[in-house]
């Protein structure tokens, strides 16, 4: 939390029934957890009067940027996110609550071209989804195979648009719409946002082959009830990993939004707040800086793939460059025994030359400040990492390979062993995260440059 220093400003877009919840906390708990209410949005002004004090009440998103939000929530309408998402992330960090906006490809792409090029992140709530997590990982571990999620409630707590809007009811429980997520949002923008969330927590499917369905149901008056379906990989008998889990969120007769998703959203807000203090002074990083996470001892290859900015090299590839620099060699001295990676600085070296680039030495006894970083692609650092086992540390050291890169101006930690890239600031923030690993010895840096940086040798200042 920001508690310790200046307060996050935090602006509310929407004053339904969450907008109110959040304004509330933010106004009774926000001094406490270092969080300042900037102000808040209301298409209609009018249902603020009385409850909002009128400093606080913005007349129009245009402005929003005079606020000097540090975040910004959004609980109004999908159409919000659509029309006025990039905007706000020219000026602050955006909450989406609303995630069905999301599935109009042109407005996701919208916010990450926004999110890239002012520095930005976006966060997304998860809401009534219960699982984000553990569906995240067993997406990312590339486990998931099938995704469905199930929303049921009254009739009454549906508002649906354009063709669903006609499908009648035909019993006491009536399936209004069964198919991939895409295919539902714009026709329940307000009800399709658990399901969003779950085809955002798993990229693998995407809203094209998670499978959303809406339940009009007549028994369920004071709640809404969601189901979430997933199958993993099969165990060894043959039979699928599979969870089924069953959720019933009270809820007021008619309302859109069940009590449960309230705090949910409360705590996304804190959630985004503690994602944005992951460092003194730094911003968060955008979801378009390309970061990959740890596998076996193939921290060489992510490195490489972390500093390019994109998957250019595999295991193969480098166990193919370790033929070809010790081909005669029965066990070969570039990687490990054991076939799990642990690649040497030749491989390194080699596949940047077989991309025209180059990788130089530093001199650790050279001061810093004589590094010309305008004419450096990237670094890769040669850390001791320590080595565990389960929960346990265990007193040893590994050499490990970390990619330092900017993007858009911004200098990133792109470490595969961090959950996401840490954002260092401008040069001296580089600067400053560099001499603190070599001051704690056994580090070496190397710099990628193109071929003609290195023959010049312009990657040093000597002025």
């Amino acid at each position: 939390m920001a508690a310790h220093g200046a307060p996050r400003k935090v602006g509310v877009v929407g004053y339904g029934r969450l907008g109110q919840s959040l304004v509330s906390r933010l106004l009774a708990h926000g001094p406490e957890l270092g969080l300042e209410l900037a102000f808040v949005w209301n298409r209609d002004l009018g249902r603020m009067t009385g409850s909002v004090p009128p400093s606080l009440q913005l007349h129009s998103l245009a402005a929003l940027g005079e606020r000097h939000p540090d975040l910004v929530v959004e609980v109004a309408h999908p159409k919000i996110i659509q029309e006025s998402g990039a905007h706000v992330l020219r000026h602050a960090n955006l909450l989406v609550g609303s995630p069905s906006a999301l599935a109009d490809q042109t407005t996701q792409q919208q916010l990450l071209d926004a999110s890239h090029r002012w520095g930005h992140a976006v966060f997304v709530a998860g809401g009534a989804l219960w699982g984000t997590e553990d569906i995240a990982r067993l997406d990312a571990s590339g486990g998931l195979q099938s995704l469905r999620v199930t929303m049921a409630t009254h009739p009454d707590g549906f508002r649906l648009e354009g063709l669903l809007a006609t499908v009648p009811s035909t019993g006491p429980r009536t399936v209004l719409y069964e198919g991939p997520v895409r295919g539902l949002c714009p026709f329940a923008p307000r009800n399709s946002n658990t399901m969003a969330a779950a085809a955002l927590a798993a990229p693998s499917l995407g809203f094209d082959n998670v499978i959303g369905v809406l339940v009009a149901d007549l028994s369920l008056a004071d709640m809404h009830v969601v189901d979430v379906e997933l199958r993993g990989p099969p165990g060894p008998t043959g039979r699928n990993f599979s969870v089924h889990t069953h959720r019933e969120n009270p809820a007021e007769p008619g309302a859109v939004t069940g009590s449960a998703t309230v705090a949910a959203f409360w705590r996304s807000l804190l959630g985004a707040e503690g994602s944005m203090s992951q460092a003194p002074g730094a911003r968060p990083s955008p979801p378009s800086v390309y970061h990959e996470r740890q596998r076996l001892e193939l921290c060489a290859i992510h490195a490489l793939n972390n500093v390019l900015q994109q998957q250019l090299f595999s295991q193969e590839a480098a166990d193919e460059i370790c033929k070809r620099l010790a081909p005669d060699s029965r066990l070969n001295p570039h990687r490990s025994l054991l076939g799990t990676g642990n690649y040497d600085v030749n491989v390194i070296m080699a596949a940047l030359q077989g991309l025209g680039l180059a990788a130089v030495w530093w001199d650790r006894r050279r001061p810093l400040s004589q590094l010309a970083l305008p004419q450096v692609l990237g670094l890769i650092l040669n850390l001791p990492s320590p080595v565990s086992l389960g929960l346990l540390s265990l007193p040893l050291r590994r050499r490990h390979w970390v990619a330092l890169r900017q993007v858009d101006g911004i200098y990133y930690n792109l470490d595969s062993k961090l959950r996401a890239p840490e954002a260092l600031g401008d040069e001296d923030g580089l600067r400053a995260f560099v001499a603190a690993a070599l001051a704690r010895g056994l580090c070496e840096v190397l710099l990628v440059v193109t071929k003609e940086v290195e023959e010049k040798g312009c990657w040093l200042q000597t002025d």
